[in-house]
């Protein structure tokens, strides 16, 4: 793997707007309350937003025209106590993929984070035309190619994101794990296509390059990927944090990085947010985010959050 280094833009910390918080009409199993308090990652198709809890078989519907409480979707079958080890599913990445052979609308990925055997799993649901989830979950195996992920990096992995990048599939793991970097890890879709058909289990030959970056640091506290969204072709946006060994968060970024592996920007986000999940869109001259927080609490709802910032032609895609 050869290491990318990141520049810190000089600007103000990004500021971060509440849309709403992130209640369900219901609780989404027993014993959890009618909300998502662990947002980890987001997705959004035409006017459906989709949200991960990492402590929930489960992902948060909610439409944002029609307003009012999320609806709970289990994507996976109930083991013991969902929020309980070894059964917590640790889903963190959430990504829309494009029209594939046999899935004319696409569909959401969901992935778990690999930081225990019990998490090397994902899922897949099919899209509506409209956005919507059609039919029912699928389970996707990951194990085969998380091993060959931790062979490849020494030790652990923490997948903390997902995006489509033109034909391929990046996942980002978070480099906290083992001593390990900051890693993109890339597959081509067309592999994916065919394991979606097929045995829905990802092979290790199904992983195509691996690439390791240098984000910098929040008072001498690494940053780390929390999260990734495509907002072109050939341009990722991501998030990270800088999170002590004690569990406090010294910081949060988002950044966008070019289909060679450079990281064009990064920008510090209001330190009061923990920003785990990011969507982000090309808008106007402007990149317009909406952000999931994670802030530690189970009795309080995560919040959904907006922001702005204007795009720098000689730093983002060369199109924009």
């Amino acid at each position: 793997m050869r290491p990318i280094q990141a520049p810190r833009e000089q600007l103000p910390p990004l500021e971060l707007r509440r849309l709403r918080d992130l209640d369900l009409d219901e609780p989404p199993s027993e014993g959890h309350p009618a909300h998502i308090a662990s947002a980890s990652g987001i997705a959004k198709r035409g006017d459906f937003v989709y949200v991960v809890g990492d402590d929930l078989l489960a992902i948060g519907v909610f439409e944002l025209a029609r307003g009012g409480p999320g609806t709970a979707r289990r994507v996976f079958a109930a083991g013991a106590d969902v929020g309980e080890e070894p059964d917590k599913p640790d889903l963190e990445g959430l990504t829309s993929l494009p029209p594939v052979d046999g899935e004319p609308n696409g569909g959401l990925l969901g992935i778990g984070s690999g930081s225990k055997p019990s998490r090397d799993r994902g899922f897949y649901w099919s899209f509506a035309p409209d956005g919507s989830l059609a039919g029912e979950p699928r389970t996707v195996g990951l194990r085969p190619v998380y091993e060959a992920m931790r062979a490849e990096l020494g030790g652990d992995i923490n997948i903390e994101g997902a995006a489509v990048l033109g034909s391929r599939l990046w996942l980002l793991h978070r480099g906290n794990e083992g001593g390990s970097p900051n890693t993109v890890a890339e597959f081509e879709l067309g592999d994916l296509s065919r394991t979606l058909r097929q045995d829905l289990v990802i092979e290790p030959d199904e992983l195509a390059e691996m690439h390791a970056y240098q984000l910098g640091e929040v008072d001498g506290v690494p940053l780390c990927f929390s999260d990734a969204t495509a907002l072109t072709e050939d341009l990722v946006c991501f998030s990270a944090s800088a999170e002590s060994d004690d569990g406090e968060i010294h910081g949060s970024v988002v950044g966008t990085i070019r289909t060679d592996g450079s990281v064009r920007r990064l920008r510090t986000i209001d330190p009061r947010w923990k920003v785990e999940g990011v969507h982000a869109t090309i808008d106007s001259g402007v990149i317009d985010f909406v952000f999931v927080c994670d802030q530690d609490d189970s009795e309080t709802p995560s919040p959904l959050l907006s922001a702005t910032m204007p795009i720098e032609r000689e730093l983002d895609e060369d199109r924009a």
